[in-house]
């Protein structure tokens, strides 16, 4: 009798390890996915860790390093343009937009050029001459977000001031 008693204490007791010992292994994949969705939302995607760079700039801090990268960038371009004489019938003034990717091999691209259909007109090689400026720029490296090159799109505005 006492070993029948004994016999269902037993089994009463394993079967409530087990019952609870679930309950445990369940709790715990809850709380790893409560830590990846909240790692997740902790995420800025709209920012990175470290800007796109140039060589020449790879000494300097964080924010010294973006202005060095964008400082090397507009004087490529400035550089380029001001080699080229413009013949114009009339006044130019327009902020053209440059839309630029940086890969994560640090190969830049123009995605587009958005400008004045004025400036366009009166300007038809403007766009391969900002082509071609981008194209002379050193090697750049990727921007990095969390220690992994991203690739970055910003928009670079020019400013043009022709006189006729």
């Amino acid at each position: 009798m006492i070993f029948v008693l004994m016999k269902r204490l037993f089994t009463y007791s394993l079967l409530l390890v087990v019952c609870v010992s679930c309950d445990f292994i369940n709790r715990s994949v809850v709380k790893e996915e409560t830590i990846v969705a909240q790692e997740k939302q902790s995420i800025d995607l709209d920012t990175v860790d470290e800007f796109p760079s140039f060589a020449s700039c790879d000494h300097l801090e964080k924010e010294a390093q973006k202005n060095c990268f964008f400082e090397t960038l507009t004087n490529q371009i400035y550089e380029h343009l001001s080699q080229n004489d413009f013949t114009v019938s009339k006044n130019i003034q327009d902020t053209i937009q440059v839309a630029l990717q940086i890969d994560t091999l640090g190969i830049i691209n123009i995605e587009s050029i958005n400008k004045k259909v004025v400036t366009g007109e009166h300007l038809p090689n403007l766009d391969s001459l900002i082509h071609a400026s981008i194209n002379n720029l050193p090697k750049a490296s990727a921007a990095n977000k969390r220690g992994i090159p991203v690739t970055t799109k910003f928009i670079l505005p020019i400013i043009l001031n022709v006189k006729e």
